[in-house]
C-alpha cells in the first residue's frame, strides 16, 4: 500500500527548485526593457514609413485626375488644377494651394492634338504623415503625369 523510500528513488526537493526560478524573473525583466523600445521604434519607424507610401499614391492619384480633366476638348490647365486640389481636399492632404500645381510647355490651355502635357503636384510631408516625427518635416514629395492632350482646344472668338 505505502511504498518505502529507498536509495534509488528520491523525493523531489521543492525547496531548490524554487530557489532556481527566482533570478530568471529579473532577467525576463531586464529583457523586456530592453526590447520594448526597440519593438516600438519598428513599429512607429513601419507606420511613418506606410503613411509615406499612401502620401505619394495619393499625390499620384492626383496628378492623374488632373491630367484627365485636362486631356478633354476645352478643357485648361485651371480645370485640371482644380481637379487636384480637390482631389488633395477629399483625402485631407495638406498643400500649397495651387501653387502645389505646376505644368509642362505647352499646358493644357495651348497643347496640339496628341501633344504630351505633364502635371507636376508637389506636396510637404510635413503635416501628412500620421506620426509626426521631426525626420521628414523640410522634405516635399513631388510626382508627374504625363498624357496627351486628345483634341485641340477650339477658339471662341
Amino acid at each position: 500500500m505505502f511504498k518505502r523510500c529507498t536509495s534509488n528513488s528520491r523525493p523531489p526537493r521543492r525547496g531548490r527548485w524554487r530557489m532556481r526560478q527566482r533570478p530568471f524573473r529579473g532577467i525576463a525583466s531586464v529583457e523586456f526593457a530592453v526590447c520594448i523600445p526597440v519593438l516600438l521604434v519598428l513599429t512607429l519607424g513601419t507606420i511613418d514609413l506606410c503613411s509615406m507610401l499612401f502620401l505619394r499614391e495619393s499625390i499620384t492619384l492626383a496628378a492623374y485626375e488632373g491630367a484627365r480633366r485636362g486631356v478633354g476638348r476645352g478643357y485648361t490647365n485651371n480645370d485640371a488644377t482644380t481637379r487636384v486640389l480637390e482631389f488633395l481636399d477629399q483625402r485631407n492632404i495638406q498643400h500649397n494651394g495651387s501653387s502645389s500645381v505646376t505644368f509642362s510647355s505647352p499646358g493644357f490651355d495651348n497643347a496640339d492634338t496628341l501633344q504630351n502635357v505633364t502635371i507636376n503636384v508637389t506636396v510637404p510631408c510635413a503635416g501628412n504623415l500620421l506620426v509626426a516625427s521631426g525626420m521628414f518635416t523640410d522634405l516635399t514629395m513631388t510626382t508627374s503625369v504625363t498624357m496627351r492632350k486628345e483634341y485641340e482646344n477650339l477658339d471662341n472668338n
